[in-house]
């Protein structure tokens, strides 16, 4: 299991997997969920890697310009117009793509995946 949007390696992650899983949230549910994540992990002071010590602070958080938020704003359209472009793409034609545009769709999909099998770790 790979996650991300790291473009410069994406060639070499997607080369060898079957599905990938797009969640594709409204803007604005994307833009909630990115401030509200933001400003729990900033007033819990919650490690956001373990082991790092890298915490969130309300000023990285709402007044940078290395802002989650900033980059929510500056990036999401963008992505998503990559995405679309993607799925049509001859190259990742081997690839299930799976777009999840609500939460509800999310539930579903995860309610209906194998449980893990500890014996094996394979779903």
């Amino acid at each position: 299991m790979i996650d991300g949007n790291y473009k410069r390696t994406q060639s070499i992650k997607w080369r060898d997997v079957d599905m990938i899983v797009w969640v594709d949230y409204s803007f604005l549910r994307t833009l909630y969920q990115a401030v509200r994540r933001a400003a729990v992990r900033a007033w819990q002071q919650d490690e956001i890697w373990a082991g790092t010590g890298n915490r969130e602070t309300f000023r990285k958080s709402f007044f940078s310009r290395d802002s989650i938020i900033l980059w929510t704003l500056k990036t999401y359209r963008n992505n998503r117009r990559q995405y679309e472009t993607l799925l049509t793409d001859a190259r990742w034609q081997h690839v299930r793509f799976v777009r999840l545009r609500s939460p509800k769709e999310t539930q579903s999909f995860l309610s209906d995946l194998p449980l893990l099998k500890p014996s094996t770790g394979l779903l």
